[in-house]
């Protein structure tokens, strides 16, 4: 296959799926926002549009962790890719990121958790794991994914936390 054909089959979607702002305030509380952006380099063949940011607050943490379920969850992040009805693609995409406190010292590991279906029917998901999976656009040229994970904020300190979550799309 030729360089210009690859161009078009293949899309690099970078997700800012992570602006993470930690603040304190005056009863030493940690809040947590994050922020699900897509910015996709070759937008002639798939397109990605952000649906709903990870919505997270301190109530949902347990010993210091925060947990969104990608299948269960309404706060978990939902993304869909417009693209060719009924093309079959591959997906792949790092499990763990770390995010860094740009404002100060420290790092934070999120952990991904990531479900797709054909159609926005968030329960019916299937798990979708960092190794190439292949799946397939609805006939209405469409496929779903929500975005869950884990997040340890115990050891947090107060700043602004940025990281980056990276989904490479190719057609098959």
């Amino acid at each position: 296959m030729n360089m210009k054909v690859l161009k078009y089959i293949r899309c690099l979607i970078l997700i800012l799926l992570v602006y993470a702002t930690m603040t304190m305030s005056a009863q030493n509380k940690t809040s947590v926002y994050i922020k699900a952006q897509a910015t996709v380099i070759d937008k002639s063949e798939i397109e990605l549009i952000t649906l709903k940011n990870m919505d997270i607050d301190l109530s949902m943490a347990r010993d210091g962790k925060i947990y969104v379920s990608a299948l269960h969850n309404a706060q978990a992040a939902v993304m869909m890719v417009k693209g060719r009805a009924n093309a079959r693609f591959r997906i792949k995409f790092a499990p763990e990121v770390y995010i860094t406190n740009r404002t100060g010292n420290g790092t934070l590991l999120l952990k991904y958790e990531m479900y797709g279906y054909p159609s926005d029917n968030q329960g019916a998901g299937e798990p979708i794991d960092a190794t190439e999976k292949i799946l397939q656009m609805s006939s209405e040229s469409k496929y779903y994914f929500w975005i869950g994970g884990r997040i340890d904020i115990s050891k947090a300190r107060p700043g602004n936390y940025d990281g980056e979550f990276t989904i490479e799309i190719e057609y098959m």
